[in-house]
């Protein structure tokens, strides 16, 4: 199987977004675009527990992908 550039970028960016992951789940700390700044697991649980679930499905299909298609 040949990966085209496209491919390339795709598992790099779905690389990118399970650091992300595991850099919230590590600190307990997530960023939140309303404030511009980080905010605790505790003060935003709701938001914390999309990003982890979302970014860790978006980031595997990203990366899963290209050998599926």
């Amino acid at each position: 199987m040949d990966l085209t550039p496209l491919d390339i970028i795709r598992i790099a960016i779905g690389l990118a977004i399970l650091l992300y992951v595991t850099n919230c789940i590590l600190n307990q700390r997530v960023w939140i675009r309303k404030t511009f700044s980080w905010g605790t697991k505790e003060e935003y649980p709701k938001i914390f527990q999309m990003n982890i679930v979302g970014g860790t499905l978006i980031g595997i299909f990203l990366i899963v992908g290209p050998f599926l298609f």
